[in-house]
């Protein structure tokens, strides 16, 4: 079993060392300190398998997380890596085979407990099944009344540009608007946990900023934990404090943005456009990736492991004419570029 610990409370320490099995030391309930109770959420070592037990399909295999009170938590994986399971457990729809999960302090097998704690927490599904028949205005402020501190309604809309479409029934509505809709719902009970799942993933740039600016506005005002599962490196980069990287239902790692790009891709991406057919032997590398341009020419993409001299290698190239350089680019890694080294390059279905 791989179980991982987050410590989101100190960026400072480093991943918790392996164990002797290979595997990392996983925490006692004993270890974990104020977090238990003092984070929006808690949970530690929660395994989850379906199927027979004589072929059991292990979809998480003890997952260690923490989300504390104005944190961004990201939680980034390939289809089947075990995000829908964890996601589910943590929301109480389902129960896990083993582990610890705590919602505002209340333990999951207290469901009297989790099922009142659950009343500050604010969910946002990426396949939303909203009623068809009522509009944005109906719906919002119906859902408002459900809470004691609901936030202004019409405020609400309004930042999630959504007010000229007011009065519109959902069923008119786009699937981006839609979307904004599910979180403008997950947002107005003033929540001190927020479940985002693949929350701009119809949205066009300027809806998805404005989701965001939303989004870190409740985490600044409200002080709010935000669990994000997103597919968009780019949203997790602007929005995390920490990313777990999930698949086959154990972190691969976790960190900050920025640690988990040192760690894994700390080279540079030198990028440039070239002649059709030219030979790239001449650099003398294997860290090339190559694919077709506009005009006929040839895309780059090097990552060399010494910058310094692979630059200048390729300016002296470029000078004697056996490889022209054009639209040359140099550019730090990327999450994206840690996901797929972590994860492999192969589609999932």
């Amino acid at each position: 079993m791989s179980t991982i610990d987050l410590r989101l409370a100190d960026p400072g320490l480093p991943p918790r060392a392996p164990s002797g099995d290979g595997t990392s030391a996983a925490p006692r309930a004993a270890d974990a300190g104020p977090g238990a109770k003092d984070s929006p959420l808690w949970a530690r070592g929660v395994r989850k398998s379906f199927g027979s037990a004589e072929r059991p399909t292990h979809a998480l295999t003890g997952i260690d997380i923490e989300v504390r009170r104005g944190e961004i938590v990201g939680v980034l994986g390939p289809n089947g890596a075990g995000k829908t399971t964890l996601v589910s457990i943590l929301e109480g729809l389902l129960a896990p085979d083993a582990g610890q999960v705590r919602l505002m302090g209340a333990p999951l097998d207290d469901r009297a407990a989790y099922q009142r704690a659950k009343g500050e927490l604010g969910v946002s599904m990426q396949h939303s099944v909203l009623p068809s028949t009522l509009t944005i205005a109906e719906l919002v402020g119906t859902v408002s009344r459900l809470y004691p501190h609901p936030r202004p309604a019409a405020r609400l809309v309004d930042e999630l540009g959504l007010t000229d479409k007011r009065h519109h029934e959902i069923r008119h509505l786009s699937g981006g608007q839609q979307q904004r809709v599910a979180v403008a719902l997950a947002l107005i009970g003033d929540p001190k946990l927020v479940f985002l799942d693949e929350p701009t993933s119809q949205l066009d740039p300027q809806a998805r900023r404005a989701v965001w600016d939303i989004v870190l506005e409740q985490r600044r005002s409200r002080g709010a934990g935000v669990l994000l599962t997103t597919h968009q490196m780019e949203e997790a980069e602007r929005l995390c404090d920490r990313v777990l990287i999930l698949d086959h239902g154990r972190v691969l790692d976790h960190g900050t943005p920025r640690e988990l790009v040192q760690r894994h891709c700390p080279q540079r991406r030198i990028g440039f456009t070239t002649d059709a057919g030219v030979d790239l032997a001449v650099l003398a590398d294997d860290a090339i990736e190559q694919s077709p341009a506009a005009g006929g020419e040839l895309a780059v993409g090097w990552r060399p492991q010494d910058f310094d001299a692979a630059l200048a290698r390729l300016m002296e190239l470029n000078r004697s004419g056996r490889l022209p350089v054009r639209d040359l680019q140099v550019a730090s890694q990327s999450l994206e570029d840690v996901f797929i080294q972590l994860t492999g390059r192969g589609i999932r279905a």
